[in-house]
């Protein structure tokens, strides 16, 4: 059986508007750990506490929110990222995004991209996507493992077809 993959779900709630969110089984597999781990805790009078304490945190694990979400009616590529009424966002022109790149040799984040001080995990043997601007400052929504390059690739291919922009692969 083969397991379900973690890769950003692609939610296309109506033409000209995509959105790159946690998928459901990301959330089924906090929510699962978590409660298996609150199940462990909890049988012993002594993780009782603990067990609240993780179930809380838990809790807001599966409501967390990390959605980058692609208007084409509003003009406007917007980051929203935290949990639930605290989430904040940012946005940008989707004027200035130039193309929609995969990245399938990925080490890592350029020099002109935000996260580029960010060191989440193996740098290398990964695939990514990456949104190309205008002013030629990059910024990488998402990577995974080089067995998910077709899935990158497509959720790629899908938002530069709902918003009108190129597709690079490289």
């Amino acid at each position: 059986m083969r397991m379900p993959n973690l890769l950003p779900a692609l939610i296309q709630r109506r033409p000209g508007r995509v959105e790159l969110t946690i998928s459901m089984a990301t959330r089924g597999l906090y929510a699962g750990l978590g409660a298996l781990l609150i199940l462990v805790l909890a049988r012993d009078p002594a993780g009782r506490p603990f067990a609240i304490m993780f179930a809380i945190v838990i809790a807001l694990a599966v409501f967390s929110e990390d959605r980058w979400i692609f208007d084409v009616d509003a003009g406007m590529l917007r980051r929203r990222f935290g949990v639930l009424f605290l989430a904040k966002s940012w946005a940008v022109k989707l004027a200035t995004v130039r193309a929609i790149e995969v990245d399938s040799s990925y080490g890592g984040a350029l020099g002109d991209d935000p996260y580029a001080k960010v060191a989440a995990g193996s740098k290398h043997d990964r695939c990514a996507i990456r949104l190309l601007f205008e002013d030629g400052k990059s910024l990488v929504l998402c990577s995974a493992g080089p067995a998910h390059v077709a899935g990158i690739t497509a959720r790629a291919q899908a938002i530069a077809e709902a918003t009108g922009r190129p597709f690079q692969a490289s």
